[in-house]
Protein backbone atom coordinates (compact mmCIF):
# COMPACT_ATOMS: atom_id res chain seq x y z
CA UNK A 1 0.00 0.00 0.00
CA UNK A 2 2.89 2.35 0.77
CA UNK A 3 4.42 1.73 -2.66
CA UNK A 4 1.10 2.38 -4.37
CA UNK A 5 0.61 5.58 -2.37
CA UNK A 6 4.11 6.85 -3.26
CA UNK A 7 3.50 6.00 -6.90
CA UNK A 8 0.20 7.85 -6.94
CA UNK A 9 1.76 10.84 -5.19
CA UNK A 10 4.58 11.01 -7.75
CA UNK A 11 2.09 10.74 -10.60
CA UNK A 12 -0.18 13.47 -9.23
CA UNK A 13 2.72 15.82 -8.49
CA UNK A 14 4.11 15.17 -11.97
CA UNK A 15 0.77 16.17 -13.50
CA UNK A 16 0.66 19.39 -11.44
CA UNK A 17 4.23 20.34 -12.40
CA UNK A 18 3.56 19.57 -16.06
CA UNK A 19 0.39 21.68 -16.11
CA UNK A 20 2.21 24.55 -14.40
CA UNK A 21 5.18 24.52 -16.78
CA UNK A 22 3.64 23.37 -20.06
CA UNK A 23 2.43 26.84 -21.20
CA UNK A 24 5.87 28.39 -20.58
CA UNK A 25 7.67 25.48 -22.26
CA UNK A 26 5.41 25.72 -25.33
CA UNK A 27 5.91 29.49 -25.46
CA UNK A 28 9.69 28.99 -25.29
CA UNK A 29 9.64 26.29 -27.98
CA UNK A 30 7.29 28.15 -30.34
CA UNK A 31 8.30 31.73 -29.52
CA UNK A 32 10.95 32.03 -32.20
CA UNK A 33 13.93 31.99 -29.82
CA UNK A 34 16.96 31.91 -32.11
CA UNK A 35 20.33 30.80 -30.69
CA UNK A 36 21.21 33.68 -28.40
CA UNK A 37 22.53 34.53 -24.97
CA UNK A 38 18.96 34.84 -23.76
CA UNK A 39 18.25 31.25 -24.76
CA UNK A 40 21.48 29.81 -23.42
CA UNK A 41 21.03 31.58 -20.07
CA UNK A 42 17.49 30.23 -19.66
CA UNK A 43 18.62 26.72 -20.61
CA UNK A 44 21.55 26.98 -18.19
CA UNK A 45 19.28 28.16 -15.37
CA UNK A 46 16.84 25.36 -16.17
CA UNK A 47 19.54 22.68 -16.06
CA UNK A 48 20.92 24.06 -12.80
CA UNK A 49 17.38 24.07 -11.39
CA UNK A 50 16.99 20.42 -12.39
CA UNK A 51 20.10 19.61 -10.37
CA UNK A 52 18.55 21.59 -7.52
CA UNK A 53 15.40 19.43 -7.75
CA UNK A 54 17.34 16.22 -7.17
CA UNK A 55 19.49 17.83 -4.46
CA UNK A 56 16.38 19.07 -2.65
CA UNK A 57 14.72 15.67 -2.99
CA UNK A 58 17.71 14.09 -1.24
CA UNK A 59 18.03 16.82 1.40
CA UNK A 60 14.39 16.90 2.56
CA UNK A 61 14.47 13.46 4.30
CA UNK A 62 17.72 14.43 6.04
CA UNK A 63 16.28 17.69 7.38
CA UNK A 64 13.01 15.92 8.28
CA UNK A 65 14.84 13.39 10.47
CA UNK A 66 16.86 16.16 12.13
CA UNK A 67 13.76 18.27 12.86
CA UNK A 68 11.91 15.23 14.19
CA UNK A 69 14.81 14.41 16.53
CA UNK A 70 14.79 18.01 17.84
CA UNK A 71 11.06 17.91 18.52
CA UNK A 72 10.12 20.17 15.62
CA UNK A 73 7.01 18.33 14.47
CA UNK A 74 3.24 18.61 14.39
CA UNK A 75 0.14 16.49 13.86
CA UNK A 76 -2.22 16.68 10.92
CA UNK A 77 -5.44 18.24 12.25
CA UNK A 78 -7.25 17.16 9.10
CA UNK A 79 -6.76 13.54 10.18
CA UNK A 80 -7.79 14.14 13.79
CA UNK A 81 -9.54 11.14 15.29
CA UNK A 82 -7.81 8.69 12.98
CA UNK A 83 -4.63 6.69 13.32
CA UNK A 84 -2.84 9.00 10.88
CA UNK A 85 -3.74 12.02 13.01
CA UNK A 86 -1.52 10.78 15.85
CA UNK A 87 1.63 10.38 13.76
CA UNK A 88 4.23 13.14 14.38
CA UNK A 89 5.08 14.87 11.10
CA UNK A 90 8.31 16.91 10.83
CA UNK A 91 7.78 20.63 10.27
CA UNK A 92 9.72 23.51 8.72
CA UNK A 93 10.87 21.61 5.64
CA UNK A 94 10.84 24.93 3.83
CA UNK A 95 14.34 25.22 5.30
CA UNK A 96 15.61 22.57 2.87
CA UNK A 97 13.95 24.16 -0.16
CA UNK A 98 15.14 27.64 0.81
CA UNK A 99 18.74 26.51 1.22
CA UNK A 100 18.82 24.69 -2.12
CA UNK A 101 17.20 27.66 -3.87
CA UNK A 102 19.82 30.02 -2.43
CA UNK A 103 22.65 27.71 -3.52
CA UNK A 104 21.16 27.49 -7.04
CA UNK A 105 20.96 31.24 -7.53
CA UNK A 106 24.46 31.73 -6.09
CA UNK A 107 25.89 29.14 -8.49
CA UNK A 108 24.03 30.68 -11.40
CA UNK A 109 25.40 34.08 -10.45
CA UNK A 110 28.91 32.69 -10.87
CA UNK A 111 28.03 31.03 -14.18
CA UNK A 112 26.30 34.13 -15.52
CA UNK A 113 29.05 36.53 -14.47
CA UNK A 114 32.02 34.52 -15.72
CA UNK A 115 30.64 32.52 -18.64
CA UNK A 116 27.40 34.00 -20.01
CA UNK A 117 28.31 37.68 -20.11
CA UNK A 118 30.00 38.86 -23.31
CA UNK A 119 33.81 38.83 -23.13
CA UNK A 120 36.04 41.86 -23.70
CA UNK A 121 36.53 42.60 -27.37
CA UNK A 122 40.15 41.51 -27.18
CA UNK A 123 39.06 38.02 -26.08
CA UNK A 124 36.15 37.42 -28.42
CA UNK A 125 38.23 35.23 -30.70
CA UNK A 126 39.77 33.28 -27.81
CA UNK A 127 36.81 32.29 -25.63
CA UNK A 128 37.98 28.69 -25.16
CA UNK A 129 36.16 25.42 -24.50
CA UNK A 130 33.06 27.01 -22.92
CA UNK A 131 32.27 28.98 -26.07
CA UNK A 132 32.79 25.90 -28.25
CA UNK A 133 30.49 23.83 -26.04
CA UNK A 134 27.76 26.51 -26.05
CA UNK A 135 27.98 26.91 -29.81
CA UNK A 136 27.74 23.15 -30.32
CA UNK A 137 24.68 22.77 -28.10
CA UNK A 138 22.79 26.01 -28.76
CA UNK A 139 24.36 27.53 -31.85
CA UNK A 140 26.40 30.74 -32.03
CA UNK A 141 24.87 33.43 -29.85
CA UNK A 142 24.40 37.13 -30.33
CA UNK A 143 25.67 39.90 -28.12
CA UNK A 144 23.14 41.08 -25.52
CA UNK A 145 23.94 44.70 -26.31
CA UNK A 146 22.36 46.77 -29.06
CA UNK A 147 24.69 48.11 -31.71
CA UNK A 148 24.13 51.65 -30.45
CA UNK A 149 25.04 50.89 -26.83
CA UNK A 150 27.09 53.63 -25.14
CA UNK A 151 30.63 52.77 -24.14
CA UNK A 152 29.83 52.43 -20.44
CA UNK A 153 27.62 49.39 -21.20
CA UNK A 154 30.19 47.58 -23.31
CA UNK A 155 32.71 45.30 -21.56
CA UNK A 156 36.27 46.53 -21.55
CA UNK A 157 38.42 45.07 -18.80
CA UNK A 158 37.11 43.16 -15.77
CA UNK A 159 33.44 43.67 -14.89
CA UNK A 160 31.55 46.15 -17.05
CA UNK A 161 28.99 48.61 -15.70
CA UNK A 162 26.09 46.50 -16.92
CA UNK A 163 27.37 43.40 -15.05
CA UNK A 164 27.98 45.38 -11.84
CA UNK A 165 24.41 46.71 -11.86
CA UNK A 166 23.12 43.21 -12.54
CA UNK A 167 25.14 41.85 -9.61
CA UNK A 168 23.80 44.53 -7.26
CA UNK A 169 20.19 43.63 -8.01
CA UNK A 170 20.90 39.90 -7.97
CA UNK A 171 22.65 40.12 -4.60
CA UNK A 172 19.82 42.23 -3.19
CA UNK A 173 17.38 39.49 -4.22
CA UNK A 174 19.66 36.90 -2.62
CA UNK A 175 19.83 38.94 0.60
CA UNK A 176 16.04 39.38 0.82
CA UNK A 177 15.30 35.70 0.14
CA UNK A 178 17.98 34.54 2.60
CA UNK A 179 16.66 36.90 5.27
CA UNK A 180 13.13 35.66 4.71
CA UNK A 181 14.21 32.01 5.07
CA UNK A 182 15.89 32.88 8.37
CA UNK A 183 12.89 34.84 9.67
CA UNK A 184 10.47 32.11 8.60
CA UNK A 185 12.48 29.44 10.43
CA UNK A 186 12.66 31.69 13.48
CA UNK A 187 8.87 31.97 13.34
CA UNK A 188 8.51 28.17 13.21
CA UNK A 189 10.78 27.74 16.23
CA UNK A 190 9.71 30.74 18.32
CA UNK A 191 6.05 30.99 17.26
CA UNK A 192 6.20 34.76 16.65
CA UNK A 193 2.88 36.66 17.23
CA UNK A 194 0.81 37.72 14.19
CA UNK A 195 1.38 41.44 14.71
CA UNK A 196 5.13 40.89 14.58
CA UNK A 197 4.81 38.63 11.54
CA UNK A 198 3.53 41.55 9.49
CA UNK A 199 6.78 43.42 10.17
CA UNK A 200 9.09 40.56 9.09
CA UNK A 201 8.52 40.90 5.33
CA UNK A 202 8.99 44.66 5.65
CA UNK A 203 12.46 44.18 7.12
CA UNK A 204 13.37 41.64 4.43
CA UNK A 205 12.30 44.06 1.67
CA UNK A 206 14.97 46.66 2.53
CA UNK A 207 17.71 45.18 0.26
CA UNK A 208 15.32 45.16 -2.72
CA UNK A 209 14.29 48.79 -2.17
CA UNK A 210 17.93 49.85 -1.86
CA UNK A 211 18.86 48.15 -5.17
CA UNK A 212 15.72 48.95 -7.20
CA UNK A 213 16.56 50.92 -10.35
CA UNK A 214 13.32 50.56 -12.30
CA UNK A 215 10.62 53.10 -13.01
CA UNK A 216 8.47 54.43 -10.18
CA UNK A 217 5.70 55.51 -12.55
CA UNK A 218 2.38 53.71 -13.02
CA UNK A 219 0.24 53.55 -16.14
CA UNK A 220 -3.19 55.12 -15.73
CA UNK A 221 -6.11 53.01 -17.07
CA UNK A 222 -7.70 54.43 -20.24
CA UNK A 223 -11.07 55.37 -18.64
CA UNK A 224 -9.29 57.49 -16.02
CA UNK A 225 -6.77 59.30 -18.23
CA UNK A 226 -9.11 62.18 -19.10
CA UNK A 227 -9.84 62.67 -15.41
CA UNK A 228 -6.18 62.59 -14.37
CA UNK A 229 -4.93 64.43 -17.44
CA UNK A 230 -1.99 62.13 -18.23
CA UNK A 231 -1.16 58.50 -18.97
CA UNK A 232 1.72 58.07 -16.49
CA UNK A 233 2.02 59.18 -12.86
CA UNK A 234 5.38 59.06 -11.08
CA UNK A 235 4.75 57.95 -7.49
CA UNK A 236 8.35 58.42 -6.30
CA UNK A 237 8.68 57.33 -2.67
CA UNK A 238 5.09 56.09 -2.65
CA UNK A 239 6.11 53.42 -5.17
CA UNK A 240 8.69 52.10 -2.70
CA UNK A 241 5.94 51.84 -0.10
CA UNK A 242 3.91 49.98 -2.71
CA UNK A 243 6.80 47.51 -3.15
CA UNK A 244 6.82 46.84 0.60
CA UNK A 245 3.07 46.20 0.50
CA UNK A 246 3.55 43.80 -2.44
CA UNK A 247 6.03 41.74 -0.43
CA UNK A 248 3.76 41.70 2.63
CA UNK A 249 0.82 40.68 0.44
CA UNK A 250 2.71 37.90 -1.39
CA UNK A 251 4.21 36.31 1.72
CA UNK A 252 0.96 36.37 3.67
CA UNK A 253 -1.09 35.20 0.66
CA UNK A 254 0.93 31.98 0.59
CA UNK A 255 0.92 31.68 4.39
CA UNK A 256 -2.74 32.40 5.09
CA UNK A 257 -3.98 29.35 3.15
CA UNK A 258 -1.70 26.94 5.02
CA UNK A 259 -3.28 23.92 6.64
CA UNK A 260 -4.14 21.53 3.80
CA UNK A 261 -1.65 18.99 2.50
CA UNK A 262 0.13 20.33 -0.56
CA UNK A 263 -1.82 23.59 -0.78
CA UNK A 264 1.04 26.04 -0.16
CA UNK A 265 3.48 24.28 -2.49
CA UNK A 266 0.78 23.61 -5.08
CA UNK A 267 -0.37 27.21 -5.37
CA UNK A 268 3.24 28.38 -5.51
CA UNK A 269 3.85 26.08 -8.48
CA UNK A 270 0.84 27.47 -10.34
CA UNK A 271 1.80 31.12 -9.70
CA UNK A 272 5.44 30.46 -10.60
CA UNK A 273 4.30 28.81 -13.85
CA UNK A 274 2.27 31.93 -14.69
CA UNK A 275 5.29 34.15 -13.94
CA UNK A 276 7.49 32.02 -16.22
CA UNK A 277 4.90 32.17 -19.01
CA UNK A 278 4.74 35.96 -18.73
CA UNK A 279 8.55 36.23 -18.81
CA UNK A 280 8.94 33.94 -21.81
CA UNK A 281 6.18 35.75 -23.72
CA UNK A 282 7.81 39.13 -23.15
CA UNK A 283 11.25 37.80 -24.02
CA UNK A 284 9.95 36.24 -27.24
CA UNK A 285 8.62 39.59 -28.44
CA UNK A 286 11.91 41.35 -27.60
CA UNK A 287 14.22 38.73 -29.12
CA UNK A 288 12.23 38.88 -32.35
CA UNK A 289 13.09 42.58 -32.82
CA UNK A 290 15.65 43.28 -35.58
CA UNK A 291 17.52 45.75 -33.37
CA UNK A 292 17.30 46.43 -29.66
CA UNK A 293 17.15 49.85 -28.08
CA UNK A 294 18.54 50.48 -24.62
CA UNK A 295 15.00 50.33 -23.21
CA UNK A 296 14.51 46.94 -24.89
CA UNK A 297 17.72 45.74 -23.25
CA UNK A 298 16.51 46.86 -19.81
CA UNK A 299 13.14 45.14 -20.25
CA UNK A 300 14.80 41.98 -21.52
CA UNK A 301 17.28 41.88 -18.62
CA UNK A 302 14.47 42.40 -16.10
CA UNK A 303 12.48 39.44 -17.42
CA UNK A 304 15.58 37.26 -17.63
CA UNK A 305 16.33 38.18 -14.01
CA UNK A 306 12.81 37.15 -13.01
CA UNK A 307 13.18 33.81 -14.82
CA UNK A 308 16.49 33.14 -13.05
CA UNK A 309 14.73 33.46 -9.67
CA UNK A 310 11.57 31.56 -10.65
CA UNK A 311 13.09 28.47 -12.31
CA UNK A 312 14.89 27.24 -9.15
CA UNK A 313 11.73 28.04 -7.15
CA UNK A 314 9.72 25.70 -9.39
CA UNK A 315 12.36 22.97 -9.00
CA UNK A 316 12.61 23.02 -5.20
CA UNK A 317 8.84 23.38 -4.81
CA UNK A 318 8.26 20.34 -7.02
CA UNK A 319 10.67 18.35 -4.83
CA UNK A 320 8.90 19.52 -1.67
CA UNK A 321 5.48 18.69 -3.07
CA UNK A 322 6.56 15.06 -3.50
CA UNK A 323 6.68 14.86 0.31
CA UNK A 324 3.95 17.37 1.19
CA UNK A 325 1.24 16.09 -1.17
CA UNK A 326 -1.61 14.17 0.48
CA UNK A 327 -1.02 12.13 2.57
CA UNK A 328 1.68 14.50 3.73
CA UNK A 329 4.92 13.13 5.13
CA UNK A 330 6.30 16.59 6.00
CA UNK A 331 4.92 20.05 6.77
CA UNK A 332 6.39 23.04 4.94
CA UNK A 333 6.08 25.48 7.86
CA UNK A 334 6.24 29.27 7.80
CA UNK A 335 9.80 28.91 6.54
CA UNK A 336 8.51 27.83 3.14
CA UNK A 337 5.52 30.16 2.90
CA UNK A 338 7.64 33.22 3.67
CA UNK A 339 10.43 32.04 1.38
CA UNK A 340 8.09 31.27 -1.55
CA UNK A 341 6.19 34.54 -1.16
CA UNK A 342 9.42 36.52 -1.06
CA UNK A 343 10.88 34.72 -4.10
CA UNK A 344 7.75 35.48 -6.14
CA UNK A 345 7.68 39.09 -4.92
CA UNK A 346 11.36 39.57 -5.83
CA UNK A 347 10.79 38.12 -9.31
CA UNK A 348 7.93 40.57 -9.86
CA UNK A 349 9.51 43.69 -8.34
CA UNK A 350 12.98 43.37 -9.88
CA UNK A 351 11.38 42.02 -13.06
CA UNK A 352 9.45 45.33 -13.16
CA UNK A 353 5.96 43.79 -13.33
CA UNK A 354 4.83 43.89 -9.69
CA UNK A 355 1.36 45.11 -10.71
CA UNK A 356 0.92 42.12 -13.04
CA UNK A 357 2.20 39.80 -10.31
CA UNK A 358 -0.78 40.76 -8.12
CA UNK A 359 -3.11 39.48 -10.86
CA UNK A 360 -1.45 36.06 -10.67
CA UNK A 361 -2.22 35.92 -6.94
CA UNK A 362 -5.96 36.59 -7.39
CA UNK A 363 -6.99 32.91 -7.81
Amino acid sequence: ADVRTCGERTRDVGVIVALALLPAVLALAMGGFKPSREKESIVCSGLLSLVGFFACKRLIPVVARANLAKGLFGKDINKRGTEGGEIPIPESLGLATGLVHIVCIVLFQVIHTHFLRPPPSSQRHHEGWWSCLKDALLGPSDSPYPASSPSYLLPQHGLDDWTEKWLIQYNSALASISLMVFLGFADDVLDIPWRTKLVLPTVATLPIIAAYTGSTAILIPLPLRDLVGCSLVDLGVLYQIFMVLVVVFCTNSINILAGLNGLEAGQTLIIAGAVLLFNVTKLSSIVALPELTLEDVRVRDAHLFSAYITLPLVAVTAALLLFNYYPSRVFVGDTYTYFAGMALAVSGILGHFSETLLVFFIP
